[in-house]
């Protein structure tokens, strides 16, 4: 196990690696790419693939007009999973006023939402470093998101995966305390045995840090770490993550 010195020169050792979801593990682009397909041969129409980069766009629009990246306000904490179905409602009232879905709407929908419960595309050297961290540590999976639709794209993973937090069930969200307090009490887990693993400053580092938890950013864009984040450590590639552990 990865090893780190405490201030006070106590040895510490992670047992548990927690990974976010979406965009740390799994490419939600991608699985959105392949919803927006189905969606539309459900509905009997001929797309190409500049109709699905359109409406692939518009959901990312449609996602932040919703508020939904903005999981740091506490109104969007209380109403994330209603706003997560009312995104994908007017993401189709889009689809259907842009293309038009052969009076298939409610199908194009279900087939939809469907396609975003398969297993899921992995990003790049998830599985192999999951794979490999399992041998020696617990893993762990905390994510916001729809239950059903989380477990199915983390079908493939579900293995190798020690627990799996999803916010509908824990009825909290990242990065709240009640969340993190949720999967901690679950674990029965001490906070320094945790390392979170994400994508996500506003929601896995930043709760993370209010939890007492040390967390890695994935940080592919390279992008800057905000200075009340000092301390955090950091990688671009999910490569990256086992010499991190082994102070390589």
């Amino acid at each position: 196990m990865y090893e780190r010195r405490a201030k006070d020169g106590e040895i510490m050792k992670y047992e548990y690696i927690i990974f976010d979801a979406d965009h740390t593990l799994i490419d939600f682009d991608e699985d959105e790419r392949r919803a927006f397909r189905t969606a539309f041969t459900a509905a009997g129409i001929a797309f190409t693939a500049d109709m699905v980069e359109t409406c692939w766009a518009y959901s990312a629009q449609n996602w932040d007009m919703l508020g939904l990246n903005d999981v740091h306000l506490p109104a969007i904490q209380s109403a994330y999973h209603a706003l997560y179905r009312e995104h994908v409602r007017t993401l189709f009232d889009f689809v259907d006023g842009m293309y038009g879905l052969n009076g298939r709407r409610e199908g194009a929908q279900a087939a939809f939402e469907d396609a975003l419960r398969l297993p899921a595309h992995y990003v790049p050297h998830a599985e192999e470093t999951v794979r490999a961290l399992a041998k020696r540590y617990r893993i762990c999976v905390a994510t916001n998101g729809l239950a059903e639709m989380q477990r199915g794209r983390l079908r493939n993973l579900a293995p190798l995966l020690y627990r799996t937090y999803i916010s509908e069930e824990t009825g909290a969200i990242k990065p709240t305390k009640a969340f993190f307090d949720a999967m901690c009490s679950d674990l029965n887990a001490p906070r320094a045995k945790c390392l979170m693993v994400g994508d996500s400053l506003s929601s896995d580092v930043a709760g993370a840090r209010a939890a007492g938890m040390d967390s890695v950013w994935l940080n592919r864009r390279g992008g800057a770490l905000p200075a009340d984040m000092n301390g955090t450590a950091e990688i671009s590639d999910l490569s990256e993550l086992i010499p991190l552990l082994e102070g390589r």
